[in-house]
Protein backbone atom coordinates (compact mmCIF):
# COMPACT_ATOMS: atom_id res chain seq x y z
CA UNK A 1 0.00 0.00 0.00
CA UNK A 2 1.58 3.56 -0.87
CA UNK A 3 0.23 6.50 0.76
CA UNK A 4 1.07 9.72 0.02
CA UNK A 5 0.36 12.79 2.40
CA UNK A 6 0.03 16.38 1.18
CA UNK A 7 1.33 18.84 3.45
CA UNK A 8 3.97 18.61 6.39
CA UNK A 9 2.68 20.09 9.35
CA UNK A 10 1.26 18.42 12.86
CA UNK A 11 -1.60 16.53 10.49
CA UNK A 12 0.48 15.31 8.54
CA UNK A 13 3.48 13.93 10.05
CA UNK A 14 1.50 12.11 12.63
CA UNK A 15 -0.82 10.47 9.82
CA UNK A 16 2.95 9.16 8.43
CA UNK A 17 4.81 8.19 12.01
CA UNK A 18 1.77 7.05 13.27
CA UNK A 19 0.98 5.10 10.31
CA UNK A 20 4.69 3.30 10.58
CA UNK A 21 4.49 1.93 13.78
CA UNK A 22 1.34 0.14 12.72
CA UNK A 23 2.46 -1.06 9.41
CA UNK A 24 5.89 -1.53 8.34
CA UNK A 25 4.92 -2.46 5.14
CA UNK A 26 3.33 0.46 3.59
CA UNK A 27 5.27 3.05 1.46
CA UNK A 28 4.63 6.42 2.80
CA UNK A 29 5.95 9.55 1.01
CA UNK A 30 4.75 13.01 2.42
CA UNK A 31 5.25 16.07 -0.21
CA UNK A 32 5.72 19.68 1.52
CA UNK A 33 5.44 22.60 -0.89
CA UNK A 34 7.75 24.81 1.15
CA UNK A 35 11.15 24.40 2.28
CA UNK A 36 10.13 23.79 5.74
CA UNK A 37 9.23 20.89 7.40
CA UNK A 38 8.18 19.87 11.11
CA UNK A 39 8.35 23.40 11.77
CA UNK A 40 6.00 24.58 14.81
CA UNK A 41 3.62 27.22 13.47
CA UNK A 42 2.86 28.07 17.44
CA UNK A 43 5.74 28.78 18.11
CA UNK A 44 6.75 31.59 15.54
CA UNK A 45 5.94 34.42 17.79
CA UNK A 46 7.98 33.32 20.45
CA UNK A 47 11.24 33.05 18.00
CA UNK A 48 9.97 36.70 16.82
CA UNK A 49 10.47 37.56 20.20
CA UNK A 50 13.80 35.44 20.90
CA UNK A 51 12.56 33.20 23.59
CA UNK A 52 13.15 30.37 21.31
CA UNK A 53 15.52 29.47 18.84
CA UNK A 54 15.07 28.79 15.37
CA UNK A 55 16.21 25.21 15.34
CA UNK A 56 14.01 24.28 18.69
CA UNK A 57 10.85 25.35 16.81
CA UNK A 58 11.90 22.33 13.97
CA UNK A 59 10.57 18.82 15.18
CA UNK A 60 12.55 16.70 13.07
CA UNK A 61 14.17 16.70 9.81
CA UNK A 62 13.99 15.12 6.51
CA UNK A 63 16.65 12.73 7.35
CA UNK A 64 15.24 11.35 10.59
CA UNK A 65 12.30 10.74 9.41
CA UNK A 66 13.93 8.40 6.41
CA UNK A 67 16.49 6.83 8.89
CA UNK A 68 13.75 6.60 11.62
CA UNK A 69 10.90 6.16 10.71
CA UNK A 70 11.99 4.86 6.53
CA UNK A 71 9.35 7.59 5.51
CA UNK A 72 10.33 9.82 2.32
CA UNK A 73 9.81 13.53 2.65
CA UNK A 74 10.18 15.91 -0.57
CA UNK A 75 9.85 19.66 0.08
CA UNK A 76 8.98 21.97 -2.57
CA UNK A 77 6.95 19.71 -3.79
CA UNK A 78 3.86 21.45 -4.21
CA UNK A 79 0.73 19.41 -4.67
CA UNK A 80 -1.12 21.33 -8.20
CA UNK A 81 -3.96 19.02 -8.69
CA UNK A 82 -5.56 15.68 -7.31
CA UNK A 83 -6.43 12.83 -10.16
CA UNK A 84 -9.17 10.72 -8.95
CA UNK A 85 -9.70 8.57 -11.72
CA UNK A 86 -6.04 7.51 -12.48
CA UNK A 87 -5.31 8.42 -8.29
CA UNK A 88 -2.15 10.78 -8.97
CA UNK A 89 -1.45 14.18 -8.01
CA UNK A 90 -0.09 16.31 -10.24
CA UNK A 91 3.38 17.96 -8.59
CA UNK A 92 4.62 21.62 -10.28
CA UNK A 93 7.52 20.75 -12.34
CA UNK A 94 7.61 17.17 -11.47
CA UNK A 95 5.14 15.15 -13.08
CA UNK A 96 2.54 12.70 -10.93
CA UNK A 97 2.69 10.58 -8.60
CA UNK A 98 0.79 7.37 -7.89
CA UNK A 99 -1.33 6.77 -4.55
CA UNK A 100 -3.66 4.12 -2.91
CA UNK A 101 -4.31 6.13 -0.58
CA UNK A 102 -4.31 10.05 -0.40
CA UNK A 103 -4.19 12.09 3.10
CA UNK A 104 -5.16 15.71 2.39
CA UNK A 105 -3.19 17.90 5.48
CA UNK A 106 -2.66 21.29 3.30
CA UNK A 107 -3.51 23.18 6.78
CA UNK A 108 -4.61 26.76 6.41
CA UNK A 109 -2.57 30.63 5.24
CA UNK A 110 -3.22 33.76 6.29
CA UNK A 111 -5.06 35.11 3.46
CA UNK A 112 -4.53 39.18 3.48
CA UNK A 113 -7.35 41.13 3.58
CA UNK A 114 -8.18 43.76 0.43
CA UNK A 115 -6.63 46.85 1.70
CA UNK A 116 -5.00 49.40 -0.18
CA UNK A 117 -1.18 49.51 0.30
CA UNK A 118 -1.56 45.87 1.78
CA UNK A 119 1.76 44.42 -0.78
CA UNK A 120 3.70 46.88 0.69
CA UNK A 121 7.34 45.66 1.70
CA UNK A 122 6.54 46.30 5.22
CA UNK A 123 3.70 44.38 5.53
CA UNK A 124 3.59 40.91 6.74
CA UNK A 125 2.50 37.85 7.92
CA UNK A 126 3.55 35.19 10.97
CA UNK A 127 3.08 32.17 8.19
CA UNK A 128 6.29 30.23 8.60
CA UNK A 129 10.10 30.12 9.42
CA UNK A 130 10.62 32.92 6.68
CA UNK A 131 7.92 35.10 7.25
CA UNK A 132 9.55 35.56 10.72
CA UNK A 133 12.88 36.34 9.60
CA UNK A 134 11.62 38.91 7.27
CA UNK A 135 10.00 40.67 10.23
CA UNK A 136 13.47 40.45 12.13
CA UNK A 137 15.50 41.49 9.51
CA UNK A 138 13.25 44.40 8.41
CA UNK A 139 13.08 45.77 12.39
CA UNK A 140 16.85 45.46 12.61
CA UNK A 141 17.52 47.07 9.34
CA UNK A 142 15.37 50.58 9.72
CA UNK A 143 15.54 50.65 13.63
CA UNK A 144 11.79 50.38 13.58
CA UNK A 145 9.59 51.80 16.45
CA UNK A 146 5.84 51.67 15.92
CA UNK A 147 4.22 48.59 14.52
CA UNK A 148 0.41 47.89 13.76
CA UNK A 149 -1.32 44.47 14.09
CA UNK A 150 -4.68 43.43 12.11
CA UNK A 151 -6.47 41.47 14.27
CA UNK A 152 -7.17 40.37 17.88
CA UNK A 153 -7.07 37.19 17.97
CA UNK A 154 -4.22 34.95 19.70
CA UNK A 155 -1.47 35.43 16.77
CA UNK A 156 -2.11 39.26 16.90
CA UNK A 157 -1.91 39.22 20.91
CA UNK A 158 1.19 37.26 20.85
CA UNK A 159 2.88 39.60 17.92
CA UNK A 160 2.30 42.98 19.97
CA UNK A 161 4.09 41.11 23.15
CA UNK A 162 6.67 40.20 21.03
CA UNK A 163 7.16 43.78 19.36
CA UNK A 164 7.04 45.27 23.15
CA UNK A 165 9.62 42.46 23.89
CA UNK A 166 11.64 43.94 20.56
CA UNK A 167 11.64 47.39 21.96
CA UNK A 168 8.55 48.45 19.20
CA UNK A 169 5.46 49.98 20.46
CA UNK A 170 2.59 48.08 19.04
CA UNK A 171 -0.96 48.99 18.70
CA UNK A 172 -3.70 46.54 17.66
CA UNK A 173 -6.63 47.01 15.12
CA UNK A 174 -9.35 44.93 15.77
CA UNK A 175 -12.85 45.07 13.81
CA UNK A 176 -14.66 43.23 16.67
CA UNK A 177 -15.66 44.46 19.90
CA UNK A 178 -13.32 42.86 21.56
CA UNK A 179 -10.03 40.78 21.53
CA UNK A 180 -10.20 36.90 21.70
CA UNK A 181 -13.35 35.81 19.97
CA UNK A 182 -13.53 32.48 22.22
CA UNK A 183 -13.79 34.84 25.25
CA UNK A 184 -17.18 37.22 25.94
CA UNK A 185 -16.84 40.60 26.58
CA UNK A 186 -16.53 41.04 30.28
CA UNK A 187 -13.67 38.32 30.20
CA UNK A 188 -11.89 40.06 27.52
CA UNK A 189 -12.47 43.85 29.32
CA UNK A 190 -9.80 42.60 31.98
CA UNK A 191 -7.50 41.59 28.96
CA UNK A 192 -8.08 44.82 27.19
CA UNK A 193 -6.95 46.78 30.66
CA UNK A 194 -3.97 44.55 30.77
CA UNK A 195 -2.44 44.68 27.77
CA UNK A 196 -2.64 48.51 28.21
CA UNK A 197 -0.95 48.79 31.01
CA UNK A 198 2.40 46.79 28.94
CA UNK A 199 2.22 49.52 26.82
CA UNK A 200 -0.13 47.84 24.14
CA UNK A 201 -2.89 50.33 22.18
CA UNK A 202 -5.46 49.37 21.12
CA UNK A 203 -8.48 50.51 18.70
CA UNK A 204 -11.91 48.34 18.87
CA UNK A 205 -14.74 48.14 16.63
CA UNK A 206 -12.15 49.61 13.84
CA UNK A 207 -11.04 48.66 10.06
CA UNK A 208 -7.94 49.31 8.28
CA UNK A 209 -8.95 51.04 4.98
CA UNK A 210 -5.38 52.30 3.89
CA UNK A 211 -1.68 51.52 4.72
CA UNK A 212 0.38 54.60 3.72
CA UNK A 213 4.02 55.67 3.52
CA UNK A 214 4.27 56.55 7.28
CA UNK A 215 0.35 56.33 8.80
CA UNK A 216 -2.01 53.45 8.69
CA UNK A 217 -6.15 55.13 8.28
CA UNK A 218 -8.57 53.41 9.92
CA UNK A 219 -12.54 53.71 9.08
CA UNK A 220 -12.90 56.56 11.51
CA UNK A 221 -10.19 58.75 9.84
CA UNK A 222 -7.60 57.99 12.60
CA UNK A 223 -4.02 57.93 11.20
CA UNK A 224 -1.64 56.13 12.81
CA UNK A 225 1.88 56.36 12.54
CA UNK A 226 3.89 53.15 12.03
CA UNK A 227 6.87 51.52 10.46
CA UNK A 228 5.98 48.25 9.84
CA UNK A 229 2.60 46.20 10.00
CA UNK A 230 1.24 42.36 10.23
CA UNK A 231 -1.73 40.95 8.83
CA UNK A 232 -2.99 39.03 11.61
CA UNK A 233 -7.08 38.67 10.81
CA UNK A 234 -7.36 34.86 11.24
CA UNK A 235 -6.78 31.71 8.64
CA UNK A 236 -8.63 29.97 6.43
CA UNK A 237 -8.37 26.23 5.09
CA UNK A 238 -6.14 25.77 2.14
CA UNK A 239 -9.30 24.08 0.21
CA UNK A 240 -7.71 24.91 -3.22
CA UNK A 241 -6.66 21.00 -4.30
CA UNK A 242 -10.27 19.83 -2.74
CA UNK A 243 -12.69 22.02 -4.98
CA UNK A 244 -10.72 20.95 -8.23
CA UNK A 245 -11.34 17.72 -7.22
CA UNK A 246 -14.72 17.83 -6.68
CA UNK A 247 -14.53 16.88 -2.88
CA UNK A 248 -17.67 17.09 -1.08
CA UNK A 249 -17.11 20.47 1.04
CA UNK A 250 -19.78 20.91 4.65
CA UNK A 251 -22.10 23.00 5.66
CA UNK A 252 -19.55 25.70 7.13
CA UNK A 253 -17.36 25.66 4.29
CA UNK A 254 -14.23 23.08 5.19
CA UNK A 255 -13.75 19.61 3.78
CA UNK A 256 -16.63 16.86 4.76
CA UNK A 257 -15.49 13.64 6.26
CA UNK A 258 -16.86 10.91 8.14
CA UNK A 259 -16.02 9.41 11.67
CA UNK A 260 -13.00 7.69 9.99
CA UNK A 261 -12.04 10.93 8.58
CA UNK A 262 -12.52 9.72 5.05
CA UNK A 263 -13.91 12.22 2.24
CA UNK A 264 -16.22 11.87 -0.20
CA UNK A 265 -13.93 9.81 -1.95
CA UNK A 266 -13.52 6.58 -0.49
CA UNK A 267 -9.58 6.64 -0.46
CA UNK A 268 -8.78 9.82 0.35
CA UNK A 269 -8.58 11.01 3.69
CA UNK A 270 -8.56 14.52 5.21
CA UNK A 271 -7.27 16.02 8.66
CA UNK A 272 -6.03 19.41 10.69
CA UNK A 273 -7.70 22.88 9.32
CA UNK A 274 -9.23 21.87 5.95
CA UNK A 275 -11.85 19.58 7.30
CA UNK A 276 -15.45 20.39 9.33
CA UNK A 277 -15.81 18.78 12.53
CA UNK A 278 -19.28 18.58 14.68
CA UNK A 279 -19.42 21.09 17.68
CA UNK A 280 -20.69 18.91 20.64
CA UNK A 281 -21.91 21.33 22.21
CA UNK A 282 -23.59 22.94 19.59
CA UNK A 283 -24.12 19.93 17.36
CA UNK A 284 -23.15 22.45 14.35
CA UNK A 285 -20.38 21.58 12.04
CA UNK A 286 -17.69 23.88 12.12
CA UNK A 287 -14.11 24.52 11.06
CA UNK A 288 -11.56 24.20 14.25
CA UNK A 289 -8.30 24.94 14.17
CA UNK A 290 -6.40 23.82 16.66
CA UNK A 291 -2.95 21.59 16.84
CA UNK A 292 -3.89 18.91 19.49
CA UNK A 293 -7.43 18.09 17.26
CA UNK A 294 -5.37 17.79 14.39
CA UNK A 295 -3.05 15.30 15.84
CA UNK A 296 -6.35 13.13 17.28
CA UNK A 297 -7.81 13.12 13.89
CA UNK A 298 -4.41 12.01 12.23
CA UNK A 299 -3.94 8.84 14.46
CA UNK A 300 -7.69 7.50 13.60
CA UNK A 301 -6.29 8.17 9.90
CA UNK A 302 -3.37 6.15 10.21
CA UNK A 303 -5.48 3.50 12.58
CA UNK A 304 -7.98 3.34 9.87
CA UNK A 305 -5.48 2.69 7.05
CA UNK A 306 -3.50 0.01 9.07
CA UNK A 307 -7.05 -2.11 9.25
CA UNK A 308 -7.85 -1.17 13.03
CA UNK A 309 -11.80 0.18 14.04
CA UNK A 310 -10.78 3.76 14.99
CA UNK A 311 -13.35 7.17 14.46
CA UNK A 312 -13.30 10.60 15.96
CA UNK A 313 -15.92 12.51 17.60
CA UNK A 314 -17.29 15.16 18.36
CA UNK A 315 -15.00 18.40 19.32
CA UNK A 316 -15.21 21.43 21.99
CA UNK A 317 -13.24 24.31 21.23
CA UNK A 318 -10.61 24.99 23.63
CA UNK A 319 -8.42 28.29 23.39
CA UNK A 320 -5.23 29.30 25.65
CA UNK A 321 -3.10 32.01 24.89
CA UNK A 322 -0.02 33.34 27.36
CA UNK A 323 0.32 37.32 26.88
CA UNK A 324 3.37 38.63 29.49
CA UNK A 325 2.75 36.79 32.64
CA UNK A 326 -0.96 36.59 32.08
CA UNK A 327 -2.84 33.21 31.00
CA UNK A 328 -6.39 33.50 28.87
CA UNK A 329 -7.75 30.41 28.33
CA UNK A 330 -11.69 29.52 27.22
CA UNK A 331 -13.10 25.88 25.92
CA UNK A 332 -16.52 25.19 25.41
CA UNK A 333 -19.47 27.65 24.00
CA UNK A 334 -19.16 31.52 24.71
CA UNK A 335 -22.11 33.75 25.49
CA UNK A 336 -22.36 34.98 22.09
CA UNK A 337 -22.33 31.03 20.60
CA UNK A 338 -25.25 29.99 23.17
CA UNK A 339 -27.57 32.74 22.31
CA UNK A 340 -26.57 32.40 18.19
CA UNK A 341 -27.94 28.77 18.49
CA UNK A 342 -30.71 29.18 21.24
CA UNK A 343 -29.04 27.53 23.79
CA UNK A 344 -30.55 28.49 27.40
CA UNK A 345 -28.26 29.30 30.13
CA UNK A 346 -27.01 30.62 33.39
CA UNK A 347 -23.61 32.30 34.69
CA UNK A 348 -21.58 32.97 37.26
CA UNK A 349 -18.36 34.34 38.28
CA UNK A 350 -15.91 33.35 40.29
CA UNK A 351 -12.75 34.56 42.26
CA UNK A 352 -9.94 32.15 44.01
CA UNK A 353 -6.16 31.46 44.21
CA UNK A 354 -4.31 29.52 42.19
CA UNK A 355 -3.24 27.48 46.14
CA UNK A 356 -3.01 28.45 49.54
CA UNK A 357 -2.65 32.25 50.13
CA UNK A 358 -0.27 31.12 52.60
CA UNK A 359 2.17 29.49 50.40
CA UNK A 360 4.52 31.84 48.20
CA UNK A 361 3.32 32.62 44.82
CA UNK A 362 -0.59 32.25 44.96
CA UNK A 363 -2.41 34.41 41.87
CA UNK A 364 -5.90 35.19 41.60
CA UNK A 365 -7.58 33.72 39.11
CA UNK A 366 -11.06 34.77 37.51
CA UNK A 367 -13.34 32.12 36.30
CA UNK A 368 -16.88 32.02 34.02
CA UNK A 369 -18.77 29.24 34.24
CA UNK A 370 -21.48 28.80 32.00
CA UNK A 371 -24.13 25.95 32.31
CA UNK A 372 -27.54 24.67 30.85
CA UNK A 373 -30.89 24.75 32.93
CA UNK A 374 -30.14 20.94 34.36
CA UNK A 375 -27.06 21.79 35.11
CA UNK A 376 -24.60 20.88 31.79
CA UNK A 377 -21.56 22.58 31.25
CA UNK A 378 -21.40 24.58 28.42
CA UNK A 379 -18.39 26.54 29.06
CA UNK A 380 -15.96 28.44 30.47
CA UNK A 381 -13.17 31.19 30.75
CA UNK A 382 -10.33 31.87 32.70
CA UNK A 383 -7.92 34.69 33.17
CA UNK A 384 -5.04 34.61 35.67
CA UNK A 385 -1.06 34.52 36.20
CA UNK A 386 -1.40 30.73 37.46
CA UNK A 387 -3.00 27.38 37.25
CA UNK A 388 -5.67 28.95 34.73
CA UNK A 389 -4.96 25.77 32.29
CA UNK A 390 -5.04 22.95 35.38
CA UNK A 391 -8.14 24.11 35.96
CA UNK A 392 -9.66 24.87 31.98
CA UNK A 393 -8.58 21.33 31.51
CA UNK A 394 -10.45 19.82 34.11
CA UNK A 395 -13.47 21.30 33.48
CA UNK A 396 -13.03 20.12 29.37
CA UNK A 397 -12.58 17.16 30.63
CA UNK A 398 -15.85 16.92 31.90
CA UNK A 399 -17.89 18.71 29.48
CA UNK A 400 -16.42 16.05 27.27
CA UNK A 401 -17.45 12.96 28.62
CA UNK A 402 -20.61 15.71 29.05
CA UNK A 403 -20.47 16.44 32.63
CA UNK A 404 -22.57 18.74 34.84
CA UNK A 405 -21.65 21.32 37.50
CA UNK A 406 -22.67 18.45 40.23
CA UNK A 407 -19.94 16.52 38.82
CA UNK A 408 -17.37 19.39 38.99
CA UNK A 409 -18.49 19.86 42.39
CA UNK A 410 -17.66 16.94 43.39
CA UNK A 411 -14.66 16.68 41.61
CA UNK A 412 -11.21 15.45 43.63
CA UNK A 413 -8.52 17.23 42.82
CA UNK A 414 -4.44 16.92 44.09
CA UNK A 415 -4.12 19.08 47.17
CA UNK A 416 -1.38 20.39 49.11
CA UNK A 417 -1.06 24.14 49.62
CA UNK A 418 1.41 24.56 47.28
CA UNK A 419 -0.68 22.98 44.42
CA UNK A 420 -4.24 23.93 45.54
CA UNK A 421 -6.82 25.34 48.63
CA UNK A 422 -8.65 22.99 50.82
CA UNK A 423 -11.54 23.62 48.60
CA UNK A 424 -10.88 23.99 44.96
CA UNK A 425 -11.66 27.03 43.28
CA UNK A 426 -13.11 24.82 40.95
CA UNK A 427 -15.45 23.34 43.64
CA UNK A 428 -16.62 26.34 44.69
CA UNK A 429 -17.58 27.76 41.59
CA UNK A 430 -19.56 24.64 40.72
CA UNK A 431 -21.04 24.94 44.27
CA UNK A 432 -22.07 28.12 43.21
CA UNK A 433 -23.44 26.92 40.01
CA UNK A 434 -25.88 24.80 42.08
CA UNK A 435 -27.23 27.33 44.44
CA UNK A 436 -28.03 29.90 41.29
CA UNK A 437 -30.06 26.52 39.73
CA UNK A 438 -31.36 25.76 42.66
CA UNK A 439 -32.99 29.04 43.27
CA UNK A 440 -30.67 29.64 46.85
CA UNK A 441 -28.93 32.85 45.54
CA UNK A 442 -29.93 35.16 42.74
CA UNK A 443 -27.41 36.69 40.59
CA UNK A 444 -26.85 40.17 38.58
CA UNK A 445 -24.24 40.84 36.42
CA UNK A 446 -22.59 44.12 35.72
CA UNK A 447 -23.57 45.22 32.69
CA UNK A 448 -26.97 44.98 34.30
CA UNK A 449 -26.37 47.85 36.53
CA UNK A 450 -27.71 50.79 34.65
CA UNK A 451 -26.57 54.11 36.48
CA UNK A 452 -28.15 56.71 34.16
CA UNK A 453 -31.76 54.82 34.68
CA UNK A 454 -30.63 53.91 38.42
CA UNK A 455 -34.52 54.00 39.91
CA UNK A 456 -33.86 54.48 43.84
CA UNK A 457 -37.90 53.65 43.95
CA UNK A 458 -37.31 49.96 42.81
CA UNK A 459 -33.65 49.52 43.51
CA UNK A 460 -31.22 49.72 46.11
CA UNK A 461 -27.74 49.06 45.77
CA UNK A 462 -26.03 48.00 49.23
CA UNK A 463 -21.82 47.97 49.57
CA UNK A 464 -21.53 45.19 52.14
CA UNK A 465 -17.64 45.91 52.71
CA UNK A 466 -16.02 47.70 55.95
CA UNK A 467 -16.94 51.51 55.97
CA UNK A 468 -13.56 52.55 54.79
CA UNK A 469 -13.15 49.97 51.74
CA UNK A 470 -16.45 52.21 50.48
CA UNK A 471 -14.58 55.36 50.83
CA UNK A 472 -12.14 54.33 48.88
CA UNK A 473 -14.22 54.09 46.21
CA UNK A 474 -18.07 52.68 45.83
CA UNK A 475 -20.34 52.27 43.03
CA UNK A 476 -22.91 55.49 42.40
CA UNK A 477 -25.81 55.40 44.36
CA UNK A 478 -24.83 52.25 46.73
CA UNK A 479 -25.15 52.92 50.51
CA UNK A 480 -22.87 51.32 52.86
CA UNK A 481 -23.77 48.60 55.14
CA UNK A 482 -21.04 46.33 56.59
CA UNK A 483 -22.00 42.75 56.49
CA UNK A 484 -20.98 42.50 60.03
CA UNK A 485 -23.82 45.04 60.77
CA UNK A 486 -26.93 43.36 58.58
CA UNK A 487 -27.92 41.26 61.78
CA UNK A 488 -28.48 44.29 63.79
CA UNK A 489 -29.88 46.68 61.26
CA UNK A 490 -32.57 44.65 58.99
CA UNK A 491 -35.13 47.33 59.50
CA UNK A 492 -33.50 49.72 56.64
CA UNK A 493 -33.27 46.85 54.25
CA UNK A 494 -36.52 47.01 52.44
CA UNK A 495 -38.52 43.86 51.39
CA UNK A 496 -40.13 45.47 48.45
CA UNK A 497 -37.54 46.60 46.35
CA UNK A 498 -34.74 44.82 44.76
CA UNK A 499 -31.73 44.38 46.96
CA UNK A 500 -28.58 43.98 45.04
CA UNK A 501 -25.71 43.01 46.85
CA UNK A 502 -21.70 43.55 46.68
CA UNK A 503 -18.24 43.53 47.47
CA UNK A 504 -14.71 43.14 46.13
CA UNK A 505 -15.10 39.81 45.04
CA UNK A 506 -18.40 38.39 46.16
CA UNK A 507 -17.66 36.47 49.12
CA UNK A 508 -19.04 38.75 51.66
CA UNK A 509 -22.57 39.99 49.72
CA UNK A 510 -22.76 36.28 49.76
CA UNK A 511 -22.57 35.55 53.23
CA UNK A 512 -24.83 38.86 53.78
CA UNK A 513 -27.41 37.39 51.22
CA UNK A 514 -27.26 33.94 52.66
CA UNK A 515 -28.18 35.78 56.56
CA UNK A 516 -31.05 37.17 54.63
CA UNK A 517 -32.54 34.93 52.88
CA UNK A 518 -32.39 32.62 56.41
CA UNK A 519 -34.21 35.54 57.77
CA UNK A 520 -37.48 35.86 54.95
CA UNK A 521 -35.97 38.05 52.34
CA UNK A 522 -36.50 36.94 48.87
CA UNK A 523 -35.64 39.99 46.86
CA UNK A 524 -31.56 39.97 47.59
CA UNK A 525 -29.85 39.76 44.50
CA UNK A 526 -25.50 39.34 44.59
CA UNK A 527 -23.35 41.29 41.97
CA UNK A 528 -21.43 38.49 40.40
CA UNK A 529 -17.56 39.45 40.20
CA UNK A 530 -18.22 41.82 42.73
CA UNK A 531 -16.23 45.24 42.38
CA UNK A 532 -13.68 43.96 41.00
CA UNK A 533 -14.63 42.89 37.75
CA UNK A 534 -17.27 45.52 37.44
CA UNK A 535 -14.72 48.37 37.95
CA UNK A 536 -12.47 46.17 35.10
CA UNK A 537 -15.12 46.33 32.82
CA UNK A 538 -15.85 50.28 33.29
CA UNK A 539 -12.49 51.01 33.00
CA UNK A 540 -12.38 49.29 29.88
CA UNK A 541 -15.69 51.48 28.55
CA UNK A 542 -14.41 54.66 29.96
CA UNK A 543 -11.12 54.63 28.06
CA UNK A 544 -13.15 53.16 24.74
CA UNK A 545 -15.24 56.36 25.13
CA UNK A 546 -13.03 58.44 25.78
CA UNK A 547 -11.17 57.08 22.73
CA UNK A 548 -14.61 57.75 20.44
CA UNK A 549 -14.90 61.28 21.80
CA UNK A 550 -11.42 61.89 20.71
CA UNK A 551 -12.02 60.51 17.08
CA UNK A 552 -15.43 62.29 17.14
CA UNK A 553 -14.04 65.55 17.85
CA UNK A 554 -11.21 65.31 15.47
Amino acid sequence: MKVVIIGGGAAGISTATRLRRLNENAEILILEKSGEFAVSGCGLTYYLSGEVRREELIGASVEEMRELYNIEVRLNNEVTAINRRDKTVSIEGRGNETYDKLVIATGAYQLRPDIDGVLADNIFTVRNLETVERIKNYVKGIDAKNAVIVGGGMIGIDTAEAFVKMGLKPVIVESEGHLMRPLDGDMAAVLHNYLREKGIGLYLNEKVTAFGDHDVLLASRTKIPYDLAVIATGIKPDLKLTVLAELELGKSGGLKVDKQMRTSDDDIFAAGDVVEVTNLITGREERLSNAETAVKQARVIAEVLAGKDAAFGKTINSTICKSFDLTIASVGATEETLQENGISYKKIHRYGKSHAAYCPGAETILLKLLFGDKGQILGAQAIGKDGVDKRMDIILAYMTLKGKVSDLSNANTCYAPPFSTGRDMLGEAAAAAENLLSGQDKLIYPEDIDLENFNEEETILIDVRPHKKFLEGHIPHAINLPSEAIRNNLEVIPHEKRVILYCNRGRRSYLSARLLNNRGFDNIFILSGGTDLYNEILEDKQIRSESYERIVNM
